[in-house]
């Protein structure tokens, strides 16, 4: 009888944390001072996850994403200042916005800087649903339209895995755009007439007569002049 009572008390927890999860993503669309921020980057995630890393992400895709952190950071920090400037109160919570700011602008930052060093592992964090993700979830908090708390960044730990196997089947189980298709066609077919070009040039070449070294010389020795 224990056991199913630490068991329904786990699962409990479980399904609260999870409903903070789901709420963390609408509530951005229930305020007008975030409704217009959580919109482009939903939009800029669904253009980016479906018609350029269905397949993953490249060096110059996870660069460009990387970019984004490191920009709305700086926005954050904007934010967080232009309310204090207004008389807003300097508290724990505006420290705790402040250093959640930095790690966002610092998370944008590393995916540039080891993009451009071309470093494995930017495959799997420079990833615009990683990016997504991180920004979505955080942006309620910054602008305080969701009270912070443990389950809340609990949530956002524990069901990430969640987040991203969803779009890993959705990308799975969905039609390549034609887009994609005739981009990678496009540039098999590029280095293919390249390769060709170089073959052609070398085909239609004249063949020219090869002056021999030893008769060169024998003209020299036999006192030919040359002006």
């Amino acid at each position: 009888m224990a056991f199913l009572d630490v068991l329904m008390v786990v699962l409990i927890f479980i399904w609260d944390l999870f409903k903070e999860w789901i709420w963390a993503f609408i509530i951005s669309f229930t305020s007008l001072q975030t409704i217009w921020i959580i919109v482009p980057i939903w939009i800029s995630w669904f253009f980016a996850e479906f018609f350029q890393e269905k397949k993953g992400t490249s060096f110059g895709n996870a660069i460009s994403n990387g970019v984004v952190p490191f920009w709305v950071g700086i926005d954050w920090i904007r934010q967080i200042t232009g309310g204090l400037l207004e008389g807003g109160a300097f508290s724990f919570l505006i420290v705790g916005k402040y250093l959640v700011s930095a790690l966002v602008m610092a998370y944008g930052l590393a995916i540039i800087i080891y993009g451009i060093r071309a470093r494995n592992f930017i495959h799997f964090i420079g990833r615009i649903r990683e990016v997504t993700y991180v920004l979505a979830f955080l942006t309620p908090f910054i602008y305080g339209v969701i009270e912070p708390s443990y389950s809340y960044f609990l949530s956002m730990l524990v069901f990430f895995p969640i987040f991203y196997f969803l779009i890993e089947l959705i990308d799975k189980f969905t039609p390549e755009p034609k887009a994609l298709s005739e981009d990678e066609g496009g540039a098999k077919s590029l280095t293919g007439d390249f390769g060709g070009l170089d073959s052609s040039l070398g085909k239609d070449l004249p063949d020219f007569p090869k002056e021999d070294s030893g008769s060169l010389s024998d003209s020299f020795g036999k006192g030919k002049k040359l002006f």
